[in-house]
C-alpha cells in the first residue's frame, strides 16, 4: 500500500471530525446555551422542509422525463440519424462488462438475457464477464453455460479472470474491471474495431437493461460533439425483487433510486453511480478503473474530471436499469446486508483526499468549479450522517439537559413549531409514495393484493429507517476513515425468490 502524506491523512480525518463535532457540540451547548440550540434546530427544520420540497420537485421532474423516455422508440430516432462529424448508429458497437464475484446463475442469466433482448443488432453486441481468480470454478461454469446458450446472438462473449493478490489493489470491482478493460482494449485493436466507436457499459452483475437502453445511449452519444469526455448515466431502479423484499429494504431501495432521479434532473451535480456507459477510447485515456478504492464508480467521475482538465460531464439517461433490492435468506441477515451495503456506499468519502489534492494540482481548472464540486462532496457526506439525528433527536436535548430552559416560552412552543414545520415535509413523502407505486413491476401471482397497502404503509417508518440504515452506516464509514480502519469491498449477496 502506498505511503500516505500527512496532508492526505488530514483530509481523511476531516469529514469524520466535522461530523462528530456536529453531533457532540449540540449536547454541550444544550447545557450552556439551550435556547441557541433550540433556535438552531428550528432553523434547521425549516431548511430541511425547503430542501424536501425542492427535491420533491426534481423527483417529479425526473419522473415525468422517465415516463416520456419509456414511451420513446429510440431505435426510430436513430434511423437515418447522422452526427455532425458523419457518425451513425451503424458504426457503433455496444460492449457490456459485467463485474462478477460469486454470483450465481439466478443473478447473471437474467442480466445477460436483457442484453440479448436489446433492440440492437446482435453482431454489434459484446458481453464480457469480469471475474476473479478466487471464484474461478463457479465463474467458468456459469460462463460456459451462458456462452453455449447466447454466443450465437452476439459479436462475441468472453471472460477475463483477474488474478488474486496483486500488490496495491483493493479486492473489489474496480480492480477486476480494470484488468478486463485493458484486455478488452487489446481485443478491440486486434479485431480491427475502432475504440472510438465502442460504447462500454460497466454493469453490476444484477443489472437488467431496458430494451431501448442501447439505442438511447447511442442516440445521446451521437448528439454529443465532445462525446469522448462524457459519461452516460442511467437511473437505477432497485425493483427486480421488490415484491419480496422486506419493508426496510424497499425503503432503502426506493430512496437510492429517488436520489439518482433527483440528481439526474440536476445534471450539474450528477456523478457516476453503479452502471454507466462511455466510449472505450475515453476509458483508456483516463486509465481504465481505479484499482485501489472501494467505490470505483464515483471515482470514475473524478478520474475523468481531472484527466480531461475539468472537461467531463455525466449525461443523464432517463431510461432505467433494473437491479436487486437487498434480500437474504432470512429477515435479520437482510437487515445486516442492507446496513453493510449502505456503509460501503457511504464510504465514497474515501475520494475526498484525492479530489482535494488533484484540485490543487490542476490549476488550469477554474477555482469556482473545483470548489463547488468539493463542497458538494463534503457537505453531502456530512448531511448524510447527521441530518436524521438532528431531525429526530437534537431538538429534545435542551429540554433534557437544561432545567431552566424547560420553563421558557420557547421550550413550551418548540414541539408545536417543530411538528408544524416537519409535518409539511410529508408532502414530499406523499410524492415518493406515488412515484414508487408508478414504477412497481407487475405483481407476481403468488403475492397478495394487500401488498400494495403494505408498500404504502412502509413510508411511515422512514424517519427511523433513515437513522438506522442511512445515518449510522455513513457515520461508521467516516469514523473508520478518520481512524485509518479502512474498509474493503463488500459484495452484496443476492437472493432470488423462485416463481
Amino acid at each position: 500500500m502506498k505511503t500516505k502524506s500527512k496532508f492526505w491523512r488530514f483530509l481523511e480525518i476531516l469529514p469524520g471530525l466535522v461530523t462528530w463535532l456536529a453531533l457532540i457540540l449540540p449536547v454541550f451547548f444544550s447545557f450552556v446555551l439551550p435556547s441557541a440550540v433550540a433556535i438552531f434546530v428550528l432553523i434547521f427544520d425549516l431548511y430541511w422542509l425547503i430542501r424536501a420540497l425542492y427535491m420533491a420537485w426534481y423527483l417529479m421532474l425526473s419522473h415525468k422525463r422517465m415516463k416520456k423516455a419509456l414511451r420513446t422508440n429510440y431505435g426510430k430516432k436513430l434511423d437515418g440519424y447522422v452526427s455532425r462529424d458523419g457518425l451513425s448508429s451503424r458504426d457503433l458497437y455496444h460492449a457490456v462488462i459485467f463485474a462478477t464475484y460469486k454470483e450465481g446463475m439466478g443473478t447473471l442469466q437474467p442480466s445477460v438475457k436483457s442484453v440479448i433482448n436489446e433492440d440492437w443488432p446482435s453482431k454489434r453486441k459484446i458481453i464480457v464477464l469480469a471475474g476473479e481468480q478466487r471464484d474461478y470454478e463457479n465463474l467458468m461454469e456459469i460462463y460456459s453455460i451462458l456462452k453455449d446458450k447466447y454466443a450465437g446472438k452476439l459479436y462475441d462473449f468472453m471472460v477475463y479472470v483477474h488474478p488474486d493478490g496483486i500488490e496495491g489493489e483493493v479486492r473489489g470491482k474496480g480492480a477486476g474491471a480494470a484488468w478486463a478493460g485493458k484486455r478488452f482494449s487489446e481485443y478491440v485493436k486486434n479485431h480491427g474495431l475502432d475504440e472510438s466507436n465502442v460504447i462500454v457499459t460497466i454493469a453490476d452483475a444484477d443489472t437488467r437493461f431496458h430494451e431501448q437502453y442501447f439505442n438511447c445511449v447511442a442516440y445521446q452519444f451521437l448528439k454529443e460533439e465532445d462525446r469522448h469526455h462524457r459519461t452516460f448515466q442511467p437511473i437505477p431502479l432497485y425493483s427486480n425483487n421488490i415484491w419480496y423484499a422486506p419493508t426496510v429494504s424497499r425503503l432503502m431501495a426506493w430512496g437510492s433510486s429517488f436520489w439518482q432521479m433527483i440528481e439526474a434532473s440536476r445534471p450539474w451535480r450528477l456523478v457516476n453511480f453503479s452502471t454507466h456507459s462511455y466510449s472505450l477510447k475515453m476509458v483508456r485515456q483516463m486509465g481504465y478503473w481505479s484499482v485501489d478504492v472501494v467505490n470505483e464508480d464515483s471515482r470514475q467521475f473524478w478520474n475523468a474530471y481531472y484527466a480531461f482538465s475539468g472537461n467531463h460531464q455525466a449525461i443523464p439517461i432517463y431510461l432505467p436499469i433494473y437491479l436487486d433490492a437487498v434480500l437474504a435468506g432470512d429477515f435479520f441477515t437482510t437487515l445486516k446486508n442492507q446496513y453493510l451495503q449502505k456503509r460501503r456506499w457511504a464510504y465514497g468519502i474515501e475520494h475526498f483526499p484525492f479530489v482535494v489534492i488533484q484540485a490543487i494540482k490542476h490549476k488550469e481548472i477554474p477555482f469556482r468549479d473545483k470548489f463547488t464540486k468539493i463542497w458538494r462532496l463534503f457537505e453531502g457526506t456530512i448531511s448524510w450522517s447527521t441530518a436524521s439525528f438532528y431531525l429526530m433527536f437534537v431538538g429534545w436535548l435542551p429540554s433534557i439537559f437544561s432545567e431552566t430552559f424547560r420553563h421558557t416560552v420557547l421550550a413550551y412552543n418548540f414541539p408545536t413549531i417543530s411538528r408544524m414545520v416537519l409535518s409539511l415535509a410529508w408532502i414530499g413523502l406523499a410524492i415518493s409514495v406515488y412515484v414508487s407505486l408508478s414504477f412497481l413491476p407487475k405483481k407476481p401471482k403468488d403475492v397478495r393484493i394487500t401488498k400494495y397497502f403494505e408498500m404504502i404503509a412502509d413510508w411511515i417508518i422512514t424517519p427511523v429507517s433513515a437513522v438506522v440504515f442511512s445515518s449510522f452506516p455513513a457515520l461508521e464509514s467516516q469514523t473508520r476513515l478518520m481512524f485509518g480502519k479502512y474498509l474493503t469491498f463488500w459484495v452484496t449477496p443476492k437472493s432470488h425468490k423462485e416463481k
